[in-house]
Order: structure tokens, then C-alpha cells, then sequence
């Protein structure tokens, strides 16, 4: 795939010149952040053996061992989840990472690996049946199980929601279900967005990236944990306010971190910092701390709304607060280190 014309300009100076080599213009800058809560290396490294073999039993990332080990999905998982210490309840919120993961690269981002944005929509519908059992007639059964196990992303998809389904109430299992059906809708507007040649405003990409995010993964918090923030409770304005913003502001650390590596020929080129530099046409460095200060800022919003929120909260609401804060503060710490945005 040819570079996009702002792509190349990036890449070079405003005489047509390639820029001399230096520090990468898309270093993330300081963020407004907390320190991880719990670093346990030995932990990690447990959740992350047992994350390789359940990838291998699915068939996601062929032939990637080395490079999924470098990503640390276990370390993400210690880092996040850090009300537990049982490797096998560490091990679903690294299934989710993996899961998802694979989604955004095989369907979704990395054309290099097969992504189609004309077919993101059908294919996210198809998955819509390894969230959820389809119940179809004799004639139409075979034919679903088949496309279901002949895609290792289905296959791991299907396998992560069984999981859920073991470790969840019926309750939080549908919470999980709706955050990713949620997602999925966005992953097909940013498809049209680039097979129609369209930019977002920045208002539209933040509302569309609240969604798009790891909400998902936050979804995980009570299960992972061992207990239930009953489903009213999750769902309270306030509560979900608290919760939309941690996952812009995850996101949007995604975005900052991501962004050298998005700057690659045939990966999905919609991210906060490219946006900033097409709208307000501002240099990389000036769009990476516009993006930091929109982290920070919504980091204060959320602050301000857990702050509203705790006074009243009970002690289970209180530890989902708790699982929410560290979470925030592992994404940051696990997106500094993670091979995955190394380039």
C-alpha cells in the first residue's frame, strides 16, 4: 500500500528532503499518571506461559511466539488486575488482551497480516456468533461451526467468552458481551472512514475512541477479581461516568504510545496525535503533547468523578474504584515497556 501523503510529509521536511535521523518525533512526553501498584515479575512471567499455550491451542499469532512473549500480555494482566494474585484468573484478562488484540490486528489495522477495510463489517458480524451462541436450524449448524473453527480469531474469541462464562455471572457475562458488541460497531465506522477516504473531526474520534478502547478489558474488573459490582451499580450514571473516562484516558495513552509504530506502511493510520497534525497542522512533536495534555485533562475529569462518586460508594463499589485506578496506572506502565509498540 502506498504511503498517504501526510505520511510522507512526516517523513520529510517541508523542502521534499528526508528529514536528518534523530529522536523520534513521536516520543510520548510525560503523562499525568499514577505509579504501577504491584510489580511481580515472577507473576507475570506464570501468566504469560500460560497465555502462550492456550494461543497455540487457538492458533492466533502463528508463528509470533517470540514476538507475543516480547508483548507481555501476562505483565499487562499482573499490572492491571492487581487485587489477585491467581495466575488462572490473570490468565482471563490476558486472554481478553490477546483476543482483542488479534481482532484489531487481523481484521481491523495491520493490512500486513490480512486486514480488509471493506470487510471489517462482515467479519465482526460473523464473530458476533463466537461472542454469543447463534441458534440456527439443523440445515445451517454445520455451516456456522465451520466458519467458526476455521478462524483462529473466532476460535479465540469463542474460547475467551467460554472462559468469562466460567469465572462470571450471567450478569457480567453479558456486561462483557455488550462491551465488545460496543467496540465492534466502532471498528466499523473507522473501516468506513478509511474506505471512504474520510477524517474524523477530534470531537468525533474522542466520542468514537470512549468505545473504542479497552473498555472491554475493564469489563474483567470485579470478575478477575473474584466478586460482583452488581449490574445497577455498573451501570449508575456516576459509576459509568468514572468508567468511560478511564477508558478515553486509556485509550488515549494507547494512542501516544502507538503512534511511532502506526506511522509504518499498511498499519491503520487513525490515531489521535496523525489527527491533530491534519486538522491543526502542527508539527509531530507539538500534536504528541496536544494529545498528552487531552490524557491529562481527561485524567482530571476522572479524578473529579471518582472524588463525586466515593463518598457514597459502598465496599464493593470502593474496590471497583480501587480496580479501576490500577488499573489506569498499569496500562501506562505496561504500554511503556511493551514490545508491541516497539519499532
Amino acid at each position: 500500500m502506498d504511503e498517504l501523503p501526510v505520511q510522507k510529509a512526516l517523513k520529510e521536511g517541508s523542502s521534499g528532503r528526508p528529514m536528518a535521523q534523530g529522536p523520534s518525533p513521536w516520543a510520548p512526553p510525560a503523562l499525568h499518571c499514577l505509579a504501577p501498584f504491584r510489580i511481580a515479575h515472577a507473576l507475570a512471567a506464570e501468566v504469560d506461559e500460560r497465555l502462550l499455550s492456550w494461543i497455540e491451542q487457538t492458533g492466533i499469532f502463528p508463528g509470533q511466539h517470540e514476538k507475543v512473549r516480547a508483548m507481555g500480555f501476562g505483565r499487562f494482566a499482573m499490572l492491571c488486575h492487581t487485587d489477585t494474585d491467581d495466575p488462572d484468573r490473570l490468565l482471563l484478562a490476558a486472554q481478553c488482551f490477546a483476543a482483542l488484540f488479534a481482532v484489531d490486528d487481523y481484521y481491523c489495522d495491520d493490512e500486513r497480516t490480512g486486514s480488509e477495510p471493506k470487510m471489517v463489517g462482515p467479519r465482526l458480524s460473523i464473530a458476533l456468533a463466537a461472542l454469543e451462541p447463534a441458534h440456527l436450524g439443523e440445515a445451517f449448524r454445520a455451516d456456522l461451526e465451520h466458519a467458526l473453527n476455521s478462524d483462529p480469531v473466532l476460535v479465540a474469541l469463542r474460547a475467551y467468552l467460554k472462559r468469562v462464562e466460567t469465572l462470571a455471572t450471567p450478569a457480567q457475562l453479558a456486561r462483557v458481551r455488550h462491551e465488545i458488541v460496543a467496540m465492534f460497531v466502532t471498528m466499523t465506522a473507522e473501516a468506513a472512514w478509511r474506505v471512504e477516504g474520510l477524517t474524523p473531526a477530534i470531537w468525533e474520534y474522542l466520542a468514537h475512541r470512549q468505545v473504542n478502547s479497552f473498555l472491554p478489558c475493564l469489563s474483567l474488573i470485579d470478575i478477575v477479581g473474584g466478586y460482583e459490582l452488581p449490574a445497577n451499580v455498573y451501570s449508575a450514571p456516576a459509576v459509568r461516568r468514572v468508567t468511560t473516562l478511564a477508558a478515553s484516558a486509556t485509550i488515549i495513552a494507547n494512542d501516544l504510545f502507538s503512534a511511532r509504530k502506526e506511522q509504518q506502511a499498511g498499519i491503520g493510520d487513525f490515531n489521535l496525535p496523525l489527527l491533530l497534525v491534519r486538522e491543526q497542522r502542527c508539527s509531530p512533536q507539538e500534536a504528541m503533547m496536544r494529545s498528552a495534555a487531552i490524557h491529562d485533562e481527561i485524567m482530571h475529569l476522572y479524578e473529579v468523578a471518582e472524588g463525586d462518586v466515593m463518598p457514597q460508594a459502598s465496599p464493593l463499589l470502593k474496590r471497583y474504584l480501587r480496580g479501576l485506578k490500577s488499573w489506569l496506572a498499569g496500562n501506562v506502565e505496561w504500554h511503556r515497556s511493551s514490545g508491541r509498540y516497539q519499532v
